[in-house]
């Protein structure tokens, strides 16, 4: 199975564990994959993510699903699928015929393809049900959530297209026969390419200090062309697609945590250091800024802004005066009231006894 600092691979799918957001932050109890898999390929092992090779058996259902791109498999790339689809010849998507298991593509690829296309998307499902890979329906189910997520956010900015679905039944044939040749496809289409291809996904995680989740940054190209002739562009409420946050800014201690363990830059601080930016655009809904957070002031906010979202615009959470701690003399967020730091007010008041004088007794 390997280190953790390596590739995991089972011939054509891989697993990047330095990509995997459950492997990098402790804390982190992100149980995705492990919960897709039809084939229990995933394992926990000493708190790290791990790949069972000899377990999975390459159906792809799970790429779309991981928030941070950590999976791949060779003969496919969601990314460039969907970047490209405006000139794919053939409309459907279909695991018999142009992709893997739908369960490669995740929201923000389906929106991308209804953005950039001339006409809707059409998802062939008439072979979910019967798959032998989804045979406790959980597979299917969260396609189908992929793509009702995807319509309510075309629906609420009021583009056109949709990702509609085909939901005929399938003739009932032996089903391990058909999962086998759409296995043989795969291979075939691997076989066939140039081995100078590079997958866009693959030439994205090779650039240097690149943390973005590419499925994000073609949404976000997407969302540049069309912007500008939605007639609203902010949203008061929350959404599934994008996350919004918010700092207490009385509860900060300006510790700096947060920008240093968010996995995608949408925290960082000023120029200063003095202050926090949050960049909506960048924010992937992890988690990890409110669960490292030891005096909690970080939260969740309603409402979204595609022009921020974007464009990258970030938005200033909080910003202090430092000022000098007259106990013990180090500069520190000042809030207000004594310039005292928590650290020496705090004690003060624990051990407020040890400072009283004889006389006072």
């Amino acid at each position: 199975m390997g280190n953790m600092n390596f590739v995991q691979k089972s011939n054509l799918f891989s697993f990047t564990a330095t990509r995997c957001l459950r492997n990098e932050y402790f804390h982190n109890d992100c149980l995705i994959c492990i919960e897709l898999c039809p084939k229990g390929a995933f394992h926990i092992v000493r708190n790290k993510l791990t790949l069972f090779d000899t377990e999975c058996v390459e159906c792809a259902g799970c790429i779309g699903s991981c928030p941070s791109e950590a999976l791949e498999i060779e003969s496919f790339d969601p990314n460039g699928f969907a970047a490209s689809y405006q000139y794919q010849k053939d409309a459907a998507l279909s695991c018999k015929v142009s992709t893997p298991c739908l369960g490669v593509f995740d929201v923000e690829h389906y929106a991308v393809m209804a953005l950039r296309g001339e006409k809707s998307v059409t998802c062939d499902l008439s072979h979910c049900t019967g798959c032998i890979l989804n045979e406790n329906g959980h597979l299917e189910g969260t396609i189908r959530s992929k793509i009702e997520t995807a319509n309510q956010f075309l629906e609420k900015i009021q583009r056109l297209h949709r990702i509609e679905t085909i939901d005929e039944k399938e003739d009932q044939t032996d089903r391990r026969a058909l999962f086998r040749k759409g296995f043989e496809k795969i291979k075939e289409s691997v076989a066939n390419e140039s081995q100078s291809h590079i997958a866009m996904t693959t030439a994205h995680h090779k650039l240097p200090d690149m943390k973005m989740p590419l499925k994000r940054i073609l949404l976000k190209n997407s969302l540049k062309e069309v912007v500008g002739d939605l007639e609203i562009t902010e949203f008061g409420e929350n959404s599934p697609l994008f996350f919004n946050k918010q700092i207490d800014f009385q509860a900060c201690t300006n510790c700096g945590e947060c920008t240093q363990f968010c996995p995608t830059d949408a925290l960082f601080p000023t120029s200063d250091k003095q202050g926090i930016y949050f960049s909506q655009g960048k924010c992937i809904g992890c988690g990890i800024c409110e669960d490292i957070c030891k005096p909690k002031a970080i939260s969740a906010k309603e409402g979204f802004d595609l022009v921020s979202i974007a464009y990258d615009r970030a938005e200033q959470m909080v910003h202090y005066e430092m000022v000098t701690c007259h106990e013990c003399r180090c500069p520190f967020p000042y809030k207000g009231g004594d310039p005292i730091c928590d650290r020496c007010e705090s004690y003060t008041k624990q051990f407020s006894t040890m400072f009283t004088m004889a006389k006072d007794l």
